[in-house]
């Protein structure tokens, strides 16, 4: 037999062997999964998180979740949607909530309620590195994506939206300009800066104000001695209620505290300056649309 032959022969052996094994191969069984919680995340109303001994309280109220304790703001919904997603979670391993200590469950380092449901986080596996979890009666594994969703404090938790979706301003006083929606149409009150404001410009000026996220929130207690309180703006609400914003600047930033939440949102000194002043607004635009030089 010729080289060429031999090998020939040895390529179909190796083929044929090849597709025997893949055959006759053991098929494996697909892996058990048990489902940790059988709620619906669009059911739950309140949620309740317990870190380092301290409490924060998520409750929904008209389809939109608001942070109501250690205070009362706005939450991040997708923030709030991260940690329902726990609820979705899947194990492959299961065992009887007993000898806890041995999943560190005996102290959990972080408490989840969901309504009545209670999540304990335990430690870690040193084989696949997931975290136990106990719920329901049982101990389960899940991946350590879910205890990061967790907020480390409440400020975590807060939407950076200045103005929430459901707050329609349809009145803004600032100390020099007050503007006011009536008759389909925002038209301004006062205005003593002399300068001339249209209703497209007004208009574009409170869509940013429904619009601004701040780049950064801190609670009154935390908020920096340099900056310098220089005065109150009042929003009016579609639903009647009211929103006052104390002032609050310095040379980097202009910081909006919400004075019945104590709490400040923080943004640069280029986009504050549009939210005090529409007429800022007009200017960015005007510079914006000029054509370039040829």
């Amino acid at each position: 037999m010729t080289h060429p032959a031999r090998l020939n022969l040895i390529m179909f052996a190796t083929i044929v062997g090849l597709l025997v094994f893949l055959y006759f191969k053991p098929q494996i069984q697909n892996v058990q999964q048990y489902p940790i919680s059988s709620a619906a995340m669009e059911d739950v109303q309140t949620v309740r998180i317990m870190r380092q001994q301290k409490e924060m309280v998520l409750k929904r109220l008209d389809h939109r979740w608001h942070l109501i304790k250690p205070v009362q703001a706005q939450a991040d919904e997708n923030k709030v949607k991260e940690i329902l997603e726990i609820l979705a979670a899947t194990s492959e391993q299961r065992f009887p909530a007993a000898d806890l200590e041995r999943f560190g469950l005996d102290r959990p380092g972080v408490q989840l309620y969901f309504d009545d449901e209670y999540v304990g986080f335990g430690g870690f596996s040193p084989v696949t590195h997931q975290q136990y979890v106990m719920t329901n009666g049982h101990v389960y594994l899940i991946a350590p994506r879910y205890v990061l969703a967790l907020p480390l404090g409440a400020g975590d938790l807060i939407s950076p939206q200045l103005l929430a979706s459901n707050e329609m301003p349809v009145r803004l006083e600032l100390n020099h300009l007050t503007v006011e929606f009536k008759n389909g149409n925002w038209n301004n009150i006062i205005q003593d800066s002399g300068k001339t404001l249209d209703a497209e410009t007004i208009e574009h000026w409170v869509h940013l104000w429904q619009t601004a996220y701040a780049r950064e929130l801190t609670f009154e207690q935390q908020l920096s001695d340099d900056l310098v309180d220089v005065g109150d703006i009042k929003i009016s609400l579609q639903n009647e209620q009211k929103i006052v914003l104390r002032v609050l600047q310095s040379e980097t930033e202009v910081v909006f505290l919400r004075a019945n939440d104590g709490i400040g949102y923080h943004f640069s000194v280029d986009v504050g300056r549009q939210l005090l002043d529409p007429y800022a607004v007009k200017l960015s635009q005007m510079v914006f649309q000029r054509p370039a030089k040829s």
